[in-house]
Formats: C-alpha cells, sequence, structure tokens
C-alpha cells in the first residue's frame, strides 16, 4: 500500500477529525516521541484535509533529505529541498571548506503542495 493510499485513508479516520478540532483551536500540535514515518503520515494527512502547505524543518541535510522523499511518497505534487549549510553559526565560516547554496530555484527549504 502506497503512503499517499494511507494518507487518504487516514483523512477519514475520527482520530483526524479530532486533530483537526484540536489544531484548529490552539493553532499547533506537537507530535513528540514519535518517529518520522508516523510523524510525516500525521503531519500530512492533516495538512492536506486543511488543503494547506506544509512546512517541515530539519536539523540535518540527511534528514531533510529523507523527509524530501517520503513526502513524494506520500502524495505531495511539489516537494522543494532547500538544504543548507551544516555548519555551526558559532564557528568561523570557512568558504573553501564549505559548500554555499545560493537562492536558486529549488534550493533552500522544503515545503509540500
Amino acid at each position: 500500500m502506497a503512503f499517499s493510499s494511507i494518507t487518504r485513508a487516514l483523512g477519514r479516520s475520527p482520530l483526524t477529525s479530532d486533530l483537526l478540532s484540536k489544531l484548529n483551536g490552539e493553532r499547533s500540535l506537537n507530535l513528540n516521541g514519535v518517529s518520522r514515518l508516523p510523524k510525516g503520515l500525521v503531519a500530512s494527512t492533516l495538512a492536506q484535509a486543511r488543503q494547506q502547505s506544509l512546512l517541515v524543518i530539519t536539523a540535518t541535510l540527511e534528514e531533510g533529505g529523507r523527509w524530501a522523499a517520503q513526502l513524494e511518497a506520500m502524495g505531495w505534487a511539489t516537494v522543494h529541498f532547500y538544504p543548507t549549510s551544516e555548519s555551526s553559526p558559532y564557528e568561523p565560516f570557512d568558504s573553501e571548506a564549505e559548500t554555499t547554496w545560493g537562492a536558486a530555484p529549488g534550493f533552500g527549504r522544503f515545503v509540500g503542495h
């Protein structure tokens, strides 16, 4: 079963209605202690039910790539992946040792829509 089929099935679940009500009342919903796959399924289902984009910010480039691939598998028509530097903002910037990403189309944060 494809992930997009799972999100469609979740969209018809009474749990989704409950989560949407909670989200409308509180404007945020924390999914703590849940791994990436179920978190992505729930977040995708809720965003698609509200016909909204989904913004995911990750700590590492590798995790961002995993999220982008997962969102594509969940049926998002457009996924933009914007990688950034892996260097610490508290360390001096070495332009020769670091790959710098510009504002070219298709790079930066990623948004599923």
